[in-house]
């Protein structure tokens, strides 16, 4: 799996030149983190696509059942994520979101994540 690397929110430049990610393993957690950022609603040529954070999570106290059934299939849907393990959700009281779990691609590598997504 190839793709541009990102870093602080942007494409990442080496010697002038764009960055890949180097390895699968950084492809997929790239991968997983835009998928993870990503709001429903927000890319204006797929309206379908990303996590209703704003609608459905933020606001509404959900318990942790309902969040990871939101969230879960859109992690198991990145291509090269095999199995998530570990996937611990917790909603802090100012509209963030803590979201840590293992991803473990096809070759059996785990993928540590952490990710805090904010309104």
């Amino acid at each position: 799996m190839m793709d541009l690397a990102l870093g602080n929110h942007d494409l990442e430049i080496t010697e002038g030149d764009l960055a890949i990610c180097l390895t699968d393993t950084h492809a997929i957690a790239q991968a997983i983190t835009i998928r993870l950022k990503t709001l429903a609603g927000e890319w204006f040529l797929n309206t379908t696509l990303g996590i209703p954070y704003l609608t459905e999570i933020f606001g509404h106290k959900r318990n942790e059942r309902f969040i990871r059934q939101t969230i879960l299939p859109e992690i198991e849907a990145v291509p090269g994520v095999y199995q998530v393990r570990d996937f611990r959700v917790q909603e802090q009281a100012n509209r963030q979101l803590l979201i840590s779990f293992i991803a473990v691609s096809g070759d059996g590598t785990a993928i540590n994540i952490n990710e805090s997504i904010g309104a």
